[in-house]
């Protein structure tokens, strides 16, 4: 009986210490998509989002866990608190309810303290006339590709287009394209040229038409609970990534990831 009494005592203790420790502010879990971004994330590790995020670790110091998962999976563990932050998010207003966005001392997005700005080109066949003039597609006919759960769906829907939102690998909705599934796709612009630029077959059927669809700033999202928990270690972090972002340091490693990239 007294065994089982001290057993007991002890379940209780772990149970307590689980529930009343809270999270460190200076350890946090942060998700990612696990595809293939150039040059911002890589699946191998690699990517300028990376090293940015790690200046900013050594700067603070913070300590940073990297888990890479599909997006949609990422910002829904960041709303129920699995993970701590994801990155990298474009802003949508809709994803207020999954976590916080960096903001400026009126409360609004601050778009200094982004990881990086990225600009969304369409692609096409080469022996189509589909293109984007600027303000509307043109000779479009069928329906274009985005990437599974990405915000330049939103952008697509709102010129009057279908979206085909299947495939949540770059060279699959590439290779959609070219097998005439869709009739065009958006892409972040690096990241589609990095695809044809890896696959010769799809770069001699596959062209990116010149006029960019859209211009964005991504950002790294914090739980809601790690803000409200940390709200002055949230604010360092965003601080942070601002200062590493423009250092020389950063902007250096950006050249030299981006120059080995094209030997």
């Amino acid at each position: 009986m007294a065994k089982l009494l001290i057993y007991l005592l002890c379940c209780c203790c772990l149970v307590f210490d689980a529930h009343a420790a809270p999270r460190s502010a200076e350890a946090l879990t942060l998700c990612y998509e696990d595809k293939n971004s150039y040059p911002w994330v890589m699946a191998d590790g690699r990517g300028l989002n990376l090293q940015l995020l790690r200046l900013v670790a050594d700067a603070l110091p913070v300590q940073f866990s990297f888990v890479g998962v599909p997006w949609k999976r990422c910002l829904s563990g960041l709303a129920q608190g699995t993970y701590d932050g994801a990155f990298a998010s474009s802003f949508k207003e809709e994803r207020l309810l999954l976590g916080r966005y960096p903001q400026d001392a009126e409360g609004r997005l601050d778009e200094r303290k982004r990881l990086h700005t990225s600009i969304y080109a369409l692609y096409r066949r080469k022996d189509s006339l589909v293109s984007w003039d600027g303000e509307e597609f043109r000779q479009l006919h069928g329906r274009v590709g985005a990437l599974s759960g990405f915000s330049v769906a939103d952008f697509i829907r709102a010129q009057g287009a279908e979206v085909d939102e299947t495939s949540r690998d770059p060279l699959a909705l590439l290779q959609m394209l070219s097998l005439k599934r869709i009739e065009a796709a958006a892409l972040q612009s690096l990241r589609g040229d990095f695809v044809l630029q890896s696959n010769p077959e799809l770069a001699a059927l596959l062209e990116k038409v010149k006029l960019p669809l859209e211009e964005k700033a991504y950002y790294l999202m914090l739980s809601n609970a790690y803000v409200a928990d940390n709200p002055a270690y949230a604010a360092r972090i965003w601080d942070e990534i601002e200062r590493q972002r423009e250092s020389v340091t950063y902007r250096q490693q950006v050249r030299d990831f981006l120059a080995r990239s094209q030997l």
